[in-house]
């Protein structure tokens, strides 16, 4: 779609329903993340949104944008799509500008199906995860910021392939997600030549028996695994694998986080997995944006908590909000948002590039391989 298509058609839009693109009333900057706050991968919603309030409260404490503080609603989906597309609504029926990092496949391929953010004239900044299904056809309302799914696994394959590994097996998350990641995986594969070697499904819940792809990579004996899971699966599936005695390398996406790894499979068996990255080092000392975000987390983090990669993409998937909204001027509405975002062509977010367009709704194709070294620190 154009430029001037969508422009044209989102005030089209507007016209018939101008309250839905109304600026708010009072000098609050509304938005909402709505994700799993409890259940299966409630932890992973936890640490985007604290990365996510540290980078609102770090700007309101600054004074706001042109004199206005951003507020932000938290909302608990339970990770249930009737419930994610229940509170998209409610939010869309008051004032909040945009959504923020909705977490889980399950979910957002209920909303994009749908159409529910096409009804509600919403925009939503970062999805997780980045399962190409999510991403194409692009939707004009949603701004995936970090690279896609597509990204890491030829990362993750290339690197396996230089390195020498020809058997390949994958174990995946019997969600969405998991089976477009293996439907990835074997195209990458093919177009080298090469098959997946075994692969094995498991279910999402709360203690995962991994019995059955336990016996069959024993069976198969591979050079390496492409783990495609959320990350607390993917820590009982490291603790399961290692207490086996196997020894192929591990390598995941960058969901399987290596804080929840190492929390569930313990320092030792968690070391060595190799993890995708898709934005810069959190504890980068030349990184601007991790500079920034080291010193905000100690201001605004809590006691106790330490920084991780979860966290810093909450804080920078703000910051694309953020900058958004200081080009959408001294009134925002959801309309203005659009076209801001739409803006950042090679848009520099303190080292973090970031490329969207009229027809462009990925803005990043960064990607690293981060290896989990000794004390559970990512290394890369």
């Amino acid at each position: 779609m154009s430029r001037g298509g969508i422009l044209g058609w989102l005030m089209s839009a507007c016209a018939l329903a101008p309250a839905a693109f109304a600026a708010p009333a009072s000098a609050s900057l509304m938005v909402a993340q709505i994700a799993p706050m409890s259940g299966p991968i409630g932890e992973e919603g936890k640490a985007y949104n604290l990365g996510i309030r540290i980078a609102i409260d770090a700007l309101n404490a600054r004074g706001g944008l042109q004199g206005q503080k951003i507020v932000l609603n938290t909302l608990d989906d339970e990770y249930k799509p009737d419930k994610t597309v229940e509170l998209i609504r409610k939010e869309a029926a008051g004032k909040t500008l945009a959504m923020l990092l909705p977490v889980g496949s399950p979910a957002m391929s209920r909303v994009l199906k749908d159409k529910v953010v096409d009804s509600v004239r919403m925009p939503i900044i970062g999805v997780i995860p980045g399962a190409e299904p999510l991403r194409n056809p692009p939707n004009p309302y949603v701004f995936h910021v970090r690279a896609g799914d597509q990204d890491q696994y030829r990362r993750i394959v290339e690197h396996g392939l230089t390195i020498g590994m020809k058997r390949v097996a994958v174990v995946y998350a019997d969600i969405p997600f998991g089976k477009a990641g293996l439907a990835e995986v074997e195209r990458l594969l093919r177009a080298g030549g090469k098959e997946v070697a075994v692969s094995a499904a498991f279910p999402i819940g709360a203690n995962i028996d991994f019995s059955a792809a336990l016996a069959a990579l024993r069976q198969a004996v591979p050079d390496v695994i492409v783990l495609i899971s959320p990350a607390q699966p993917a820590g009982q599936f490291v603790k399961q694998y290692r207490a086996t005695g196997m020894a192929s390398p591990v390598m995941t996406l960058s969901y399987g986080t290596a804080e929840a790894i190492c929390r569930i499979a313990g320092n030792e068996m968690a070391r060595g997995v190799g993890i995708a990255q898709v934005f810069p080092n959190a504890a980068s000392p030349t990184v601007p944006v991790s500079r920034r975000f080291q010193e905000d987390f100690q201001r605004f983090g809590g006691a106790g908590a330490l920084p991780t990669q979860s966290h810093f993409e909450g804080y920078v998937t703000t910051q694309v909000l953020i900058e958004g909204l200081r080009r959408s001027g001294a009134a925002p509405t959801r309309e203005k948002l659009i076209q801001a975002l739409e803006s950042m062509r090679e848009a520099d977010i303190g080292g973090f590039m970031v490329d969207f367009s009229a027809t462009r709704r990925t803005g990043s194709r960064f990607v690293d391989i981060g290896i989990i070294s000794n004390n559970c620190k990512l290394v890369f």
